[in-house]
């Protein structure tokens, strides 16, 4: 309120008038009602506590000092006993002063006051009995309010965290989208620049051609159809050469030539070229020879299987197929693995990059968007078919892992939890982790091979 209510003691002299005294209350609150409307103060369980300046709160009404005062003085007439009469005289005349005092307050209580008495104890018990009952009803009123207040809180604060918590998500996925969008815009753009870049890399019609095993040659008939679709969805020349910043490391030592199948824009080749590795790639795509060579790679047109069979045994350092063998049918991919062991000096790294079918996004994003994929291969799978062909596993290389910022996120935990709260929200993480395992998992793998 605007100021304290006025402070009423049992043992002021004057009267109290209850109903102007209620009316002044009445009117002070409709005022103060008025002045607060736009007001909006923070709810909270501890504002909810209805404790006043003078730090006065429920449960404080029944046991107030000017309701104790009551409850022991309100039977007034008993002190009026002819017993509790004295005087200060002495001798015989303070004896006779006592005597008619006593007699006087006999007649007065007795006679001429008793029915008074008697009508003002029974008002006063009343009275008190109901200051008493009504402090207990508003005390337990206050305190039920009070904790209905208290749910009330809870509840809209479990409802603003709801709604904070879906705005967050739609943000999210507003930013994702936005995300998605600016990534296509760029693929596009970067497509284009492809193609104004090397106009010239695309009119070449007579790429070097790798020596076949069969006596057709090759046809070299330009499609840059494949290349936008690279440029599009697989990522920047830049982009793909951080990705396989890994493989001159792999290769590193290796004596003699590496083979490349499927160079493409000859990110690789460039890598191992600036690592002082000799080697050499093969592609069939006619478009991509001619952008590789036209940046200085050393690339041939033609069949890599084919190519390989043409080789003299154990005269190759090494060989690296990059997003290869997924395009191949179990047949080519069995005759891979065996001229690997035999066109490949003895100890030479073989290294097979793939899309990661364990990873749903990379399964239903990247494998599923190129139309010349044939088969998924499974790590276990690609591992057994190099063991069959006498090939010996080094490692598998997990690739490409998804941004955090697109993982399913855990519930934090605090000390305001129950055991029995932290205990479910602990599952429910344990859950978000294996779906994270399951939906976004690495995107690629490499296996690693010895001949």
């Amino acid at each position: 309120m605007s100021e304290p209510v006025r402070h009423i003691s049992a043992v002021e002299d004057q009267p109290c008038d209850i109903p102007t005294l209620m009316r002044e209350i009445r009117d002070r609150i409709k005022a103060d009602l008025e002045r607060t409307r736009d007001e909006r103060q923070e709810l909270s369980p501890l504002s909810a506590k209805f404790v006043d300046e003078q730090g006065i709160k429920f449960g404080d009404l029944q046991h107030a000092e000017n309701l104790r005062f009551l409850n022991i003085n309100y039977p007034y007439e008993t002190k009026l006993t002819p017993d509790a009469v004295v005087t200060h005289r002495g001798g015989v005349l303070g004896k006779i002063v006592v005597r008619l005092k006593r007699k006087l307050i006999s007649f007065l209580r007795n006679s001429l006051m008793r029915d008074y008495l008697v009508a003002e104890r029974h008002f006063i018990e009343h009275l008190v009995r109901h200051l008493n009952e009504t402090g207990r009803y508003i005390d337990a009123r206050d305190e039920r309010n009070t904790k209905s207040l208290e749910q009330l809180i809870r509840r809209i604060d479990d409802e603003k965290s709801s709604s904070v918590f879906a705005l967050q998500r739609q943000l999210g996925e507003m930013a994702a989208g936005f995300e998605q969008r600016v990534a296509l815009v760029d693929a596009m753009v970067r497509g284009l620049e492809g193609i104004i870049n090397n106009a010239q890399a695309y009119r070449d019609a007579e790429p070097p051609v790798a020596v076949q095993s069969s006596a057709e040659e090759p046809q070299t008939r330009a499609d840059v159809s494949y290349l936008l679709l690279e440029n599009r969805y697989r990522g920047s020349e830049r982009e793909i050469a951080d990705r396989q910043g890994i493989y001159p490391q792999i290769f590193r030592g290796t004596k003699g030539a590496i083979l490349e199948i499927g160079s493409g824009r000859g990110e690789l080749q460039r890598l191992l070229s600036a690592a002082e590795l000799e080697s050499y790639g093969v592609d069939l795509d006619v478009v991509m020879v001619n952008v590789a060579n036209a940046n200085g790679c050393k690339t041939l047109y033609g069949d890599g299987i084919a190519h390989l069979r043409t080789l003299a045994d154990r005269s190759l350092g090494g060989l690296v197929a990059i997003q290869v063998v997924e395009h191949l049918t179990r047949q080519q991919l069995q005759e891979l693995m065996e001229l690997a062991k035999s066109k490949l000096k003895p100890g030479g790294r073989i290294a097979f990059e793939t899309i990661n079918p364990q990873s749903v996004l990379a399964l239903s994003s990247n494998y599923f968007r190129d139309p010349t994929h044939v088969w998924p291969m499974h790590p276990d799978t690609l591992g057994y078919m190099a063991t069959l062909a006498g090939l010996r596993i080094i490692e598998t290389k997990m690739l490409s892992p998804v941004s955090p910022t697109h993982l399913l996120k855990d519930i934090p935990v605090d000390s305001s939890h129950t055991p029995a709260v932290a205990d479910a929200v602990s599952r429910i993480n344990d859950n978000f982790q294996q779906l994270n395992r399951l939906l976004y998992g690495f995107q690629d793998y490499c296996l690693v091979l010895e001949a």
